[in-house]
């Protein structure tokens, strides 16, 4: 009898451990997939639209002789292209930028210390602004907003002095330095939007003579906002 029930007690035992041990495993985890960062490496191309606000400061700069201030403003429409790098979270490349200007004129009978508009308006108009700029900048954790800088050169066409006067100048071409900040938004993996602000300083503006060897000029700088479209491919 002993044995019998010793046997019994023992598949009893046997039929339970399987699920006493089945109890004690741990299920199985199931991993997340990590997402894939946003690729912004490549070309890309846009359109933009700005608005420029300045001022030059007119005269004969080499001999320290003042004329009237001219307040430089006006909405600026452009085009550009494109390169970006890419590594890890740090996107950086270069761009080229052709945009119009700004434009300014102060009214007959506007003086300085020593120049002033007496026989026409005194003016200034950038034609036209060209950009070769390098740009750096770092991705937020989502891979989709980018902050940057810029910095390069910036080229102009332009004509300025006093209309009907030696001091009116003709068109002329002149290179500075452009610097700006912005920040870009991957709407879809080939589009983007932007805005940016940009200093743009395109040294000494030389006009028409001052009545000897020395040019007739405008020293000053301007600002620019402006927001676009980028297409990349």
């Amino acid at each position: 009898m002993k044995t019998k029930l010793c046997i019994a007690a023992l598949l009893a035992t046997a039929s339970v451990t399987p699920v006493i041990a089945g109890s004690m495993t741990e299920p199985a985890v199931e991993t997340t997939p990590t997402a894939v960062a946003t690729d912004w490496s490549g070309s890309y191309g846009g359109l933009s639209l700005g608005y420029g606000s300045g001022m030059y400061d007119q005269g004969v700069s080499a001999l320290n002789q003042d004329g009237p201030n001219i307040d430089v403003n006006g909405a600026m429409i452009g085009a550009h292209y494109g390169r970006n790098y890419q590594n890890g979270n740090t996107v950086y490349g270069f761009d080229i930028g052709v945009s119009t200007g700004v434009d300014g004129t102060a009214p007959v009978g506007t003086w300085g210390d020593m120049w002033g508009c007496g026989t026409g308006e005194c003016n200034i108009d950038i034609e036209g602004l060209v950009t070769l700029r390098g740009r750096y900048g770092e991705l937020t954790n989502d891979g989709k907003t980018l902050f940057y800088g810029t910095a390069g050169l910036a080229a102009a066409r332009y004509v300025g002095g006093i209309y009907n006067s030696s001091q009116q100048g003709v068109t002329e071409t002149n290179i500075g330095f452009t610097a700006g900040i912005g920040i870009e938004h991957m709407l879809q993996s080939n589009m983007s939007i932007f805005g940016e602000a940009n200093y743009v300083d395109l040294g000494t503006l030389d006009f028409g003579t001052n009545g000897g060897s020395e040019r007739y000029d405008g020293e000053g700088a301007f600002f620019t906002a402006r927001v676009g479209v980028n297409y990349h491919f």
